[in-house]
Parts: C-alpha cells; sequence; structure tokens
C-alpha cells in the first residue's frame, strides 16, 4: 500500500477540557463504587478517551470499569469503558486512559456527536 488513506484523526483533542462525570459501577469493588466523581475530557477517540479527575481508582490495569458521563452537543452522553492506564497527574489528581466498550448504536452515537461538535467547534484532531 502506498501513502496512508486515513480520512479521520486517531483522537480529537479538546481545545477546552470538556466537563464530565466519572462513575465506578454498583457491584464493582474498590474505591469510588456507586458514586459519581466530576472531572475533564482531555481527548477523545471512537475508541476511548483520556480524563482528569480526583479520582483515585488504585486499579488494576483492564480490571477497573468505569462509566463516563459527558456532553459534546445538547446530547449527554454516557459510555461503559475499562482503565486501560492510570498516573498521578499532580497534587490529588489522577489521569486516566478508558477504553470504551460500545454496543453498535452506541459507536453510532459517538461518531454523529464527534461529527456535530468537530464542525461546530473546531474540535481539532491528531
Amino acid at each position: 500500500m502506498g501513502a496512508a488513506s486515513r480520512k479521520e484523526p486517531f483522537r480529537y483533542v479538546m481545545n477546552q477540557p470538556i466537563d464530565c462525570w466519572l462513575e465506578v459501577p454498583a457491584g464493582s469493588t474498590g474505591h469510588g463504587t456507586g458514586k459519581r466523581t466530576a472531572g475533564v475530557l482531555i481527548d477523545l477517540s471512537r475508541s476511548g478517551c483520556k480524563v482528569r479527575s480526583s479520582l483515585n481508582l488504585r486499579f488494576t490495569s483492564g480490571d477497573t470499569r468505569i462509566i463516563i458521563h459527558f456532553q459534546l452537543n445538547e446530547t449527554l452522553l454516557q459510555f461503559t469503558g475499562s482503565v486501560r492506564w492510570g498516573w498521578m497527574y499532580g497534587l490529588g489528581e489522577y489521569q486516566y486512559g478508558i477504553r470504551f466498550v460500545l454496543t453498535d448504536e452506541e459507536e453510532e452515537i459517538l461518531i454523529r456527536e464527534l461529527d456535530i461538535w468537530t464542525m461546530s467547534s473546531g474540535g481539532e484532531g491528531v
């Protein structure tokens, strides 16, 4: 194959971080179970996102399930995923990489919302 033919960015970097809520699903074990904690969405792709929050998950990579709630446009989105990596970002702040576990319908919704958001806000793809 010749030159890369990818037309969409791998991820969209938020020019201004977007407020979000992180929730460890009820029935999970560990810190923060069943509670929502405020955070910010740093970047987003069709397969996952990077977030920053005061929530200290004390996770084992891939074992921690999380629900992220955020709004790009007018629709409140809620997706489930697994924490792939995380580290302390600053004093009392943590940064996490989340891989989404989406149904076909959820993936379509996310793609549509990303398309609308990039046209209206000029989101930066990399």
